[in-house]
């Protein structure tokens, strides 16, 4: 059994789509609500990101295992808690608000829910924690303009502000990306196929491991 959460999400530049997540205590599974079509698996134990892509019979393999380099002593790091009392609550508890700062400028906000779908807060927080740690392995190849301070925050050395303290209700950036929690259902019987990865599918190994 396992947590089903339905986001809808948009990136800069595209209308938006409904995401699924499927979250049990061995894996984290994300799609667009087809249980046929491309998917990401999240192995948690083993720290370990599979993107599926069956239209190229592809499987894209992230190591999210190791350590983040300390944040580097030019980067400033912040962030904002405010909580509005007055917003309608889920399951009893008040909605928080986050803000990501660094070098005083403001990079990510988040609505999060303190206390509350603990299971998928944390495999949230796995996963960012993971894409992080391969982040920090093609740091070298990201061109020096791109390297913003924000940047360095948002998917580096703070990907995960606003999930470890709460699983997030709705988060948005500057540049466009928006996410937000439409429905969720808990304790669903989960098929184990799912979690799954196809038989005779290429695996590339993301680069710099």
């Amino acid at each position: 059994k396992g947590t089903v959460l339905w986001y809808a999400e948009q990136e800069t530049g595209i209308e938006p789509y409904k995401a699924r997540y499927i979250v049990s205590g061995d894996f984290m599974r994300s799609d667009e609500g087809s249980d046929e079509g491309g998917f990401v698996l999240l192995d948690r134990a083993a720290q370990q990101i599979y993107s599926v892509v069956p239209q190229n019979r592809t499987i894209l393999h992230i190591d999210g295992r190791g350590e983040l380099p300390p944040v580097p002593p030019q980067l400033s790091i912040e962030i904002k808690r405010s909580v509005d009392e007055k917003a309608p609550r889920l399951a009893g508890e008040v909605p928080v608000t986050l803000e990501l700062f660094a070098n005083q400028e403001l990079c990510y906000s988040a609505v999060i829910a303190p206390g509350h779908l603990e299971q998928a807060r944390a495999a949230f927080g796995e996963f960012a924690q993971a894409l992080s740690i391969q982040q920090s392995r093609t740091l070298a190849a990201t061109p020096q303009e791109y390297q913003t301070p924000c940047f360095l925050s948002r998917y580096l050395y703070a990907t995960d502000f606003h999930l470890r303290q709460g699983i997030p209700l709705l988060d948005w950036s500057q540049e466009g990306h928006r996410r937000e929690l439409l429905d969720y259902q808990t304790g669903v019987e989960l098929d184990e196929g799912l979690f799954e990865l196809p038989d005779g599918f290429a695996v590339i190994k993301a680069s710099g491991r």
